[in-house]
């Protein structure tokens, strides 16, 4: 029972991962990885918007019950995608004229497309 909870919880996840890349692309994003991952964690995107380097933490709910998707953001977790980010970074050639860190909060509706609130610059 609660393996198909927890699927079903991913699914969630990576269905809003999947609309937050599809909107970057269309404004122009370009996004290098999804789900990029070393042994300290994960960044869910890593995008470029103009000349800035942009992790973004996709957060995923059906309703509000649990508090909106952006609350899930602490600040341990914006302390532990700065330390990602840091590593991302020294993996690759590529230099950026700024890095931040955006959180893009996804409510899935009962009916509808999804619902995305993009904060910027959080981190």
């Amino acid at each position: 029972m609660q393996e198909v909870a927890m699927a079903a919880k991913d699914e969630v996840g990576r269905h809003g991962e999947r609309v937050v890349t599809r909107r970057l692309e269309e404004q122009g994003w370009e996004v290098l990885a999804r789900n990029w991952r070393c042994e300290h964690g994960e960044i869910d995107i890593v995008a470029v918007d103009g000349s800035d380097l942009v992790a973004v933490e996709v957060k995923t709910r059906r309703t509000a019950t649990f508090g909106v998707p952006q609350e899930a953001v602490t600040p341990a977790k914006l302390s532990r995608l700065r330390r990602l980010v840091g590593l991302w970074l020294a993996s690759q050639d590529r230099r950026f004229y700024g890095v931040r860190i955006d959180v893009c909060a996804v409510t899935l509706p009962a009916s509808g497309p999804a619902l995305v609130e993009h904060l910027r610059g959080v981190g």
